[in-house]
Parts: structure tokens; sequence; C-alpha cells
């Protein structure tokens, strides 16, 4: 073989050499490209998904603090969060709210958090952050752990007690403003209060039970009610008050509640604890 036609080889096995390097460099590009896209983006700040492509759900939490806890319920209420923690699936968001008079969700948003998974979760399925996978999972384990003590000291600190307990607006605001249009699956409202709604409207403090099927027929009914489209299961955990546990212990109290949530709101399932304390 001659000097030109060795060159000529040895030149066309170099652009053979560089266009498979560049194909594996093209196909390695658009696989990390694909990759990456199916990977979920998520909140630096709570480690929820931006996206919710997968049908991820909500717990929602309602803290009633119109009134003040006792030492038994305080710890009952911090136990119960922290078992829903351990329990919360992937991706899932907890979500706690207050309920006082201002009904106002922005100030009354005490945390939201989602559960971020393990290490290797947050390692191979998620788009990168800058912050580390370890120090996200400290901040779920640890952190949460915190912010609920803290929160939950702060508020039982600042509340005096109040005139008026909303207990129904609350829920409707949190309804809506969760749930409205949301197609996540596993959804859940919880509602941590004494369930005696005192306002001017209607007072069971004041003018004790009504019937729910008289109650429906009130224009105060449908001011409050809402849809949950069997798509959110509710959970009561009332608090028992001093001098008015007769009341919250009848069957016509349960009832109530059973019917409000159950036929008028269509809540997909419906439990009622009462709190020890």
């Amino acid at each position: 073989m001659s000097f030109k036609d060795k060159k000529r080889s040895g030149d066309l096995m170099g652009y053979l050499i560089i266009a498979v390097v560049s194909v594996a460099f093209i196909f390695g590009g658009v696989y990390f490209f694909i990759n990456e896209e199916k990977k979920v983006k998520i909140d630096p700040k709570t480690f929820c998904p931006k996206e919710n492509k997968e049908n991820y759900g909500k717990t929602v939490v309602l803290l009633d603090l119109t009134d003040a806890l006792n030492k038994a319920q305080k710890e009952f209420f911090l136990k119960e969060i922290q078992e829903l923690k351990s329990n919360l699936p992937k991706h899932h968001s907890l979500t706690i709210y207050n309920l006082d008079e201002s009904l106002d969700l922005n100030t009354n948003r005490k945390i939201n958090m989602c559960n971020p998974g393990t290490i290797e979760d947050i390692s191979t399925t998620y788009q990168k952050i800058s912050i580390n996978p370890k120090e996200i999972t400290k901040r779920w384990n640890e952190g949460f752990s915190n912010q609920i003590t803290n929160v939950i000291n702060n508020i039982i600190i600042e509340e005096d007690g109040q005139s008026s307990s909303p207990v129904m607006e609350m829920f409707q605001l949190i309804a809506l403003n969760e749930f409205k249009g949301f197609e996540g699956v596993d959804n859940n409202i919880i509602i941590f209060s004494d369930m005696i709604q005192n306002t001017r409207q209607m007072s069971m403090y004041q003018n004790g039970l009504t019937p729910f099927k008289e109650f429906k027929k009130s224009e105060y009914y449908k001011k409050v009610h809402t849809n949950l489209e069997s798509n959110v299961a509710i959970e009561l955990l009332v608090i028992q008050r001093d001098g008015s546990r007769n009341m919250q212990r009848t069957k016509q109290f349960t009832n109530f509640w059973v019917q409000f949530f159950v036929n008028g709101n269509k809540a997909k399932d419906f439990k009622l604890t009462f709190v020890d304390g």
C-alpha cells in the first residue's frame, strides 16, 4: 500500500472514530436529557413536587386553639402529628393550619412539607437542587419535628382564648384552597378541635345542637358547605372541653358532624375520635 493510500485509510479511520464518538455523545446527551426530564422537580424549601404528574396526595391538619389545650391534649396532638409524619407516603404533603377568628390562610399556615423519601430516592429520582441529599433527609427527620414542637408551643403561648370559633368557615377555606380541582389521591383533612361551632350565626354554646336536617335548610348552611367530591377523607380528633363534655359525648353531636361532612360536604370517608384529657 502506498503512502497516500495509508494516509487516506488513516484519515477514514479517524473520521470514523470521530463519527462514532459524536453519535455516542449525542445519544448520551439525549438519554441524559430524557432521563432528567423524567426526574421529579421539587421545591427546595418544602421538598414538594412542583408538578403533580403522579397524583401525589395531601394531608391537611387544622389545629383549633381558640381555647387552650391542657397538657394531655397537647401531648396527644404532638404524638399524633409525629405518627402522621412517620406514615406519610413519599411526595405526599403535610400542611398544618391554625384556626383563629381572622380566617387568614396565609397567616394560619404554619407548616407545609412533603416526605422526600430516602437518600437514594433523593439522589436518583429528583432533579438536582443545591442541597445535599443527607441534608434534605435531616431536615425532614429532625427539622420538621422541631418545627412542629416550636409552632405548637408558640401558638399555645400566644393564644389566650377567642370569642368565636368558626370551625365550619375555616374548614371550607381549607377545602377550597387545598382541594378544589386537586386530583391527587389519598387526601385527608384532620381537624383537631372541640368541634363546638361558635359564631354569631350559629353557636352551639348558646343554642345547643340543631338537628342536621334542620340546619341543612338554613341560609347559613348554604354559605358554609362545600363539595369534597368524594376525594377527601375527614378525621375529627375531638378535644373535650370542661363544661361541654356532656354535649360532646351525645349521639346527636356525633351524628350532626357525620351528616355535615358526609352528606353535606361529600367526604370520601369519616372518622371521629375523642382526645384524652
